[in-house]
């Protein structure tokens, strides 16, 4: 007898497949069948093996096509489908149990939050932004009379497109003046460049100068040495908008430094005398005979020597230290003679002009030649105009008031705010120098040189505000304390809850008190006395915040009172921040208080933790215990801290100490390398070297020509392949996916792509960095760096299947 199964209906459907896991899977395959395999089962004739005593009664009786009609099924086989149904679901629910248990496989966006609670992780809440505004006070305000703004005064954002006004409160009491804003300027600069070669402007239309021309350019009290500057193009006329016309000269040699229209002067000579060159004693040392009267020279002169060389007329510019009047003789004959030698001589003299200069002319020769001369009688070519104002890169670290406007008085460094006639903002510290001028000195991890420049004329900034966002919720009743209750928890109405970053790790602002006196938020209850008054935050999935209280083993209970726990706390986090130039709303009018201005961004607000980030940090920074051991653990810790979102540790060699270090890149919020800095010292083996630098972003340019269905919406398409690659928690350049120095595949690329629904192919991609196209199939972005694609510049095209 076989105990081969027949068929026991011809609806049967195939079999499941037999549940498999292998290593590294993102689901796990847990369900022993489906309805068609626990129907089967039921249908199948129980049948004994040989030799067996008979098994239970069969179901064989069971199926359909018994009775009358053939047609209807039995009501036996309808219970067996309902417990197959039944199965089915009790099968794939205990799938989906069994999936929720792993980080790695769990769905359900809260279960990775629920997971590592219990390895004692908390996930990271939403964090607010932190950053300065600028304050201008009313006009009427006296000089010297001061307004204090008091703590939590609120202040809100422009909103943005598809974006909510946001609140933002003064962190503490802050006293501000009249000195508020101060139009400043780069400081002047008289010599530009163009082509190579350094330029001057001189105002209006000046005909005196062409090219070839030979003029000096020097300071007007003397006080260096003047350069000797040969035009060597045409001069050009041109006309500025506000400055009518100006004429542009172009030299090659290296003006001095410092130099402005107001310490300067152009100077040309407008005279010239050929050099003695009748007995060749023309040239002496330093002592140079001139063949006539040069009376217009005076000592402390400075002349100009001319004489040709290999490549066309050669200058020197020289000192005069003192000139004489002197009698030169000649024979009558006009040969060379030596003064009162040889028969025949008849003396005949001749007046002339003798110059001592500070040191010797290299380019005259000992004879004297017809070709060499002096240029002398130096007037002054125009009016010098100093170059229009350039974007100011930061590096020349000194502002000058526009008058009458003058900089705050002090002598020492005090926060400042700048912004361009643009827009854009700087902030750093400034002190009044010696000539006035506002010195000024800039964070190392924002300092200059500025990208772009900043243009003129530039607005500088006192009356700084630190502002932090959230607002207020005072005064909130959460609950009644039972001191008969062990661990009771209340839940905060209102939420996200803001967190504020505290070094390099955060805070809430919650504000609690019991009976009136303040309790105090810890990070757990491990280690804290029994009578300790103490709480813990806690957020759920939906960011929901509660406040629990201990259990009088760790941590004090809650006396019992009738709603006698309060709350003070603020709502508002995350990424979310607005830009420069939209935080300018004062929300709450304050006498004295005229407007505010934010020219630089405010910064450090994130996200919650997501699950996939959840999924690959949480199990590593339990791992390291607080501490950094391995190169893992420095790059777990990294990753954990607010405000990163992408970290990479790799081992260095710290060639000062001589010893093995460690280099921690890290990318997320603006300066955020100084708190991780902060954090992996503290927690680091102090014997081995920690550095933490900002990782770089390479801009991708990413082409695509795709093939899609017939009759698909191209624009749904488009969004999906954007979501699909620039998603910022799903998308393949998001930090879940692309970390640091992680490589790219063509593969990856395509396989992204090619998910979205309503796509046939890909026709033709281009992978470009800079602009220049980077051959695949892997794209390395190298230690230290990671690709980043602006979903803006993503514009894929799109050509419909030829055959539909």
């Amino acid at each position: 007898m076989t105990t081969t199964a027949p068929t026991v209906c011809p609806c049967d459907g195939e079999s499941s497949v037999s549940a498999t896991n292998l290593p590294g899977l993102s689901a796990i395959a847990y369900r022993a069948g489906d309805f068609n395999d626990f129907r089967r089962a039921l249908l199948t004739p129980l049948l004994p093996a040989p030799g067996d005593p008979p098994l239970e009664l069969s179901l064989s009786a069971w199926q359909s096509g018994v009775g009358a009609d053939p047609t209807v099924p039995d009501m036996g086989v309808m219970m067996a489908e309902w417990w197959a149904y039944i199965a089915d679901i009790l099968t794939f629910y205990n799938e989906r149990i069994a999936n929720e248990d792993y980080l790695r496989t769990a769905v359900l966006p809260e279960t990775p939050g629920q997971l590592v609670r219990l390895l004692g992780y908390r996930p990271r809440p939403a964090i607010g932004a932190t950053g300065s505004i600028a304050a201008l006070v009313s006009p009427s305000l006296l000089p010297g009379q001061t307004v204090t703004l008091p703590a939590g005064l609120q202040f809100q954002s422009k909103p943005t497109p598809g974006h909510s006004p946001q609140t933002f409160e003064l962190a503490q009491q802050t006293v501000i003046g009249k000195t508020d804003k101060v139009p400043a300027m780069p400081p002047p600069t008289l010599v530009g460049r163009l082509n190579g070669n350094y330029t001057l402007l001189l105002r209006g239309k000046v005909t005196t100068v062409s090219k070839g021309s030979v003029l000096l350019l020097g300071t007007r009290d003397n006080s260096v040495a003047p350069t000797l500057i040969n035009i060597n193009a045409t001069p050009v006329v041109q006309t500025v908008a506000g400055a009518g016309k100006q004429t542009l000269l172009q030299f090659a040699e290296t003006p001095p430094a410092g130099l402005t229209a107001e310490n300067a002067r152009l100077m040309m000579p407008n005279q010239t005398m050929s050099l003695w060159n009748i007995n060749g004693l023309a040239v002496q040392s330093a002592v140079i005979q001139l063949s006539g009267l040069a009376r217009q020279i005076r000592a402390n002169d400075w002349v100009v020597f001319s004489a040709p060389g290999a490549s066309g007329t050669v200058y020197e510019l020289s000192f005069v230290l003192a000139p004489f009047d002197v009698l030169g003789d000649i024979g009558s004959k006009g040969t060379a003679q030596t003064i009162g030698s040889g028969a025949g001589y008849v003396p005949i003299p001749v007046l002339h002009t003798e110059l001592a200069l500070a040191k010797p002319v290299s380019i005259l020769s000992d004879g004297a030649k017809a070709s060499e001369s002096v240029m002398f009688g130096m007037v002054e070519v125009g009016v010098l105009v100093d170059q229009p104002p350039a974007a100011w890169d930061g590096v020349s670290s000194e502002l000058q008031a526009i008058q009458p406007a003058q900089f705050a008085p002090g002598n020492s460094f005090v926060p400042v705010m700048l912004q361009d006639s643009h827009g854009v903002g700087a902030a750093g510290t400034g002190e009044v120098g010696a000539d006035g001028g506002l010195v000024l000195d800039w964070p190392s991890s924002a300092g200059a040189p500025f990208s772009p420049g900043m243009q003129p004329p530039i607005n500088v900034f006192y009356n700084l505000l630190s502002v932090t966002r959230g607002k207020t919720i005072a005064n909130e009743i959460l609950g009644s304390g039972d001191g008969t209750v062990a661990g009771q928890s209340f839940k905060l109405a209102k939420s996200p809850v803001t967190y504020l970053m505290v070094g390099a790790t955060y805070a809430s602002t919650i504000k609690l008190r019991v009976n009136g006196q303040p309790w105090t938020e810890v990070a757990s209850f491990y280690g804290q006395p029994a009578n300790a008054q103490v709480f813990v935050t806690r957020e759920d999935a939906q960011q929901n915040t509660y406040v629990d209280f201990g259990d009088g083993i760790n941590g004090a209970r809650l006396p019992t009172g009738n709603n006698n726990v309060v709350a003070t706390y603020r709502i508002e986090a995350g990424a979310d921040s607005p830009p420069a130039g939209k935080l300018t709303v004062i929300a709450q009018s304050y006498p004295g208080l005229q407007s505010v201005v934010n020219p630089v961004p405010v910064s450090g607000g994130s996200d919650p933790d997501p699950a996939s980030l959840l999924r690959q940090y949480a199990p590593q920074s339990v791992l390291t215990f607080g501490r950094a051991v391995s190169v893992y653990d420095y790059q777990a810790l990294a990753a954990g801290a607010p405000g990163v979102d992408r970290a990479q540790a790799v081992w260095s060699w710290n060639a000062v100490n001589q010893q093995a270090g460690v280099t921690v890149y890290v990318a997320g919020e603006p300066n955020v390398a100084g708190s991780v800095q902060t954090l992996l010292n503290a927690a680091g083996d102090p014997n081995r070297p920690v550095s933490v630098q900002p990782a770089t972003e390479i801009d991708i340019t990413l082409t695509l020509d795709l093939i899609v269905k017939d009759g698909w919406d191209q624009d749904a398409i488009k969004a999906g392949v954007i979501a699909a690659l620039c998603d910022p928690i799903t998308g393949l350049f998001s930090p879940a996916k692309l970390g640091i120095g992680q490589v790219l595949f063509d593969s990856m690329i395509e396989a992204a792509v090619l998910s979205v629904d309503g796509l046939v192919a890909i026709k033709s991609s281009t992978f470009a960095i800079n602009q220049w196209p980077d051959a695949g199939p892997l794209h390395n972005p190298g230690e230290g760096a990671f690709f980043s694609l602006d979903p803006t510049a993503l514009a894929p095209s799109m050509e419909v299947a030829a055959n539909g």
